[in-house]
């Protein structure tokens, strides 16, 4: 875990959804692959996504993701 004056770096994904439309989705670097997105999905555990940006929130059905790109590295701060 990042202390208050480094950088904190952010995971980006790409749903691709069925309907051809993309979702981004960021999450924190340092989570475990099968505590975060790719886990849930590919265990199959839950059914939908929620995510909280500042300016949105949205919730994302798993049934209707085609598959899931993992993007780049972002970093804040």
């Amino acid at each position: 875990m990042s202390k208050s004056n480094e950088p904190v770096y952010y995971q980006h994904f790409v749903m691709h959804m069925k309907n051809g439309e993309k979702v981004d989705f960021y999450e924190d670097y340092d989570i475990p692959d099968e505590k975060g997105i790719i886990g849930a999905f590919t265990r199959g555990e839950k059914k939908t996504l929620q995510a909280n940006g500042h300016m949105f929130s949205y919730i994302v059905p798993f049934d209707q993701i085609s598959f899931i790109e993992i993007a780049d590295v972002e970093v804040v701060g």
